[in-house]
């Protein structure tokens, strides 16, 4: 589309039609699991759940169907939950949970999905700020949470054995719209307070047709999750997308490590959704299992190297599609589709430092934007901007917030890319942020997040939080801690951050006598800062953070391992000019 025939401001349209002009037929979730009340049309296996590696369960759709029907009329019933209401969710993956969000959804409330190592000040806040009307737990909630919950609660595996005599009622969903806000997803963002990012049901539906055409849900039925399903990528993905396809998901509570294999070859997993971390840990050993049925690896959440991404195929043989999206455009925004010419597919990979995230999705406009607010041309770099139908109405009760992010008309991702055309078509391709946000394993954290979990343990002084890049972890958290005696703050630093909730724990903790890194102003500059933490680069950490001192004459040891300036684009493409350039 040109930049004449975009019509005027508006984060929501899709080759100029707006959302009101719906795209899909079925536009709800209730309108979806309709699609599986027969018998006949319900017995393909829906849900399939693993625990350490040990088969613990199994629905077909008919009945998870009706399992997801009675416990919406449990919800109702005995725990007062309307349309419209939120209901905090918290746990590590189980089928329980599973179930549970989507009985949420399809009564009409509002699911908010919290991980269940989400800090006790940061699930206070999103508690009081969404003013929940329920709290269910599932698996894997420290007990130390529980005082922070103060609201109903209920367990995951009790509400649904209450709901197993009860009778599902149909005018539950029948009142469900498309507009209808179906799940809040929480992220960091670039501020210490998370803001609460409100998708509807025909977002999450036109997302999940996107992933049904990309990815050829038709005949790749079984879905492999490893994911938490409080991130946006297990939520809108295997889950929603799987249920809109009518696939199969095989549900783990954790990372398997090589264990994971034996689980795609028994339950002939066709498609597996996972995080760069997960790649390079895959790829470190070789594997003797036939895998006939599995097409290929999706990676996305984190950025994927092609160092890589070359490393997972060559010691397993199985390709990678990388995607992008973020929790605003619920999920995707461009991924590699399943049926990429291979030729294409090799260009993607190798021939730019970074492989290509793909081309837009359905229903989704993908831009590359200029300082200026121009679209850039092929090869240029500048700010990626989507629009379209999957894009979020805006955060949770946050108008100041949601109106910078909706500047000019497009969803601003805070994201660094290009793209480039190939064959017809636009391929993106990310090479770094305009965010001071961490993104650690796929997870996204804020320095201030972390700093201000610090400041409530205990006065460690002057200090700054930063994210620095890692082979492991995408990114790790570092804090510098500025002191007059190093030597006298290292036990104080060690019990302070041992005491951190495990996200937001930085890794690696530097004492010294240097000055934080800011402005005149005294904004900390975060970039300059994370050059200090070089050395560790490529260093795999334990559960207890590493606390060293700091000698500014080791300032020019650090950036002999990793050069200081390529923290500016962490691992972008070389570029001259904003033109970005073949380094091969």
């Amino acid at each position: 589309m040109t930049e004449e025939a975009r019509p005027g401001p508006n984060p929501w349209l899709y080759r100029s039609q707006p959302l009101q002009e719906r795209i899909i037929e079925r536009t709800t979730l209730p309108a979806v699991l309709d699609t599986y009340r027969a018998q006949a049309e319900g017995e393909r296996p829906a849900l399939t759940g693993y625990r350490d590696g040990i088969r613990v369960g199994h629905w077909s759709y008919y009945d998870l169907n009706w399992a997801v029907r009675r416990t919406g009329a449990e919800l109702a019933a005995s725990h007062g939950v309307g349309r419209g209401d939120r209901v905090i969710v918290m746990s590590s993956n189980c089928t329980e949970i599973y179930l549970v969000h989507l009985a949420v959804m399809s009564i009409g409330a509002v699911v908010v999905p919290v991980g269940n190592l989400e800090s006790a000040r940061t699930l206070a806040f999103i508690t009081s700020h969404v003013r929940a009307s329920l709290f269910v737990e599932g698996e894997g909630v420290p007990n130390d949470l529980h005082a922070v919950i103060a609201l109903p609660r209920v367990s995951a595996h009790s509400l649904l054995a209450s709901a197993h005599s009860r009778d599902p009622v149909d005018a539950l969903h029948d009142r469900v719209g498309p507009d209808d806000l179906a799940v809040i997803l929480f992220t960091s963002g670039t501020t210490s307070v998370p803001k609460g990012v409100c998708l509807s049901h025909y977002n999450l539906l036109v997302n999940a047709e996107a992933l049904r055409r990309a990815h050829a849900l038709e005949r790749n039925r079984n879905h492999l999750c490893i994911l938490p399903l409080y991130h946006a990528n297990a939520f809108g993905f295997s889950m929603i997308g799987s249920v809109y396809a009518g696939c199969h998901v095989i549900l783990c509570n954790r990372f398997a490590g090589p264990d994971l294999w034996a689980i795609a070859r028994d339950e002939s997993v066709n498609i597996l959704s996972a995080v760069p971390e997960i790649l390079r840990a895959l790829a470190s050993r070789r594997f003797a299992l036939p895998l006939p049925e599995l097409r290929y690896v999706v990676s996305a959440a984190a950025p994927l190297s092609s160092s890589v991404a070359r490393a997972f195929e060559a010691t397993t043989g199985i390709p990678v599609h990388q995607g992008y999206g973020l929790s605003e455009c619920t999920n995707f925004a461009a991924t590699t589709p399943a049926d990429i010419d291979s030729e294409v597919r090799a260009r993607l990979v190798d021939e730019w430092r970074v492989p290509s995230i793909g081309p837009a999705v359905f229903g989704t406009e993908v831009e590359i934007l200029l300082p200026d607010g121009s679209r850039a041309e092929a090869l240029t770099e500048g700010e990626v901007a989507v629009s379209g139908h999957n894009v979020m109405s805006g955060y949770w009760e946050a108008p100041t917030e949601t109106a910078a992010v909706f500047a000019h008309g497009w969803l601003h991702t805070g994201d660094l890319g290009f793209f480039v055309e190939l064959k017809g078509e636009r391929y993106f391709f990310i090479t770094g942020r305009l965010k001071e946000i961490i993104i650690r394993h796929g997870e996204t954290i804020s320095p201030r997040a972390v700093e201000e979990e610090i400041a409530e343990l205990g006065d460690l002084g002057r200090y700054a939080v930063c994210g620095f890049p890692n082979e492991a972890a995408g990114e790790e958290i570092g804090v510098y801690i500025q002191v007059s005696d190093p030597e006298r703050a290292l036990a104080e630093t060690r019990a302070i951050l041992a005491q951190c909730s495990p996200r937001y724990r930085p890794r690696v903790a530097i004492i010294g006598s240097a000055a934080v890194p800011a402005t005149v102003t005294g904004k900390v500059q975060r970039k300059r800062l994370a050059t200090r933490f070089a050395a560790f680069a490529r260093t795999q950490f334990g559960g207890a953070p590493r606390v060293v001192r700091h000698d500014e004459k080791l300032d020019g040891a650090y950036a002999e391992v990793v050069d200081p300036h390529a923290f500016e684009d962490h691992g972008a493409a070389t570029r001259s000019a904003g033109r970005v350039e073949q380094p091969r």
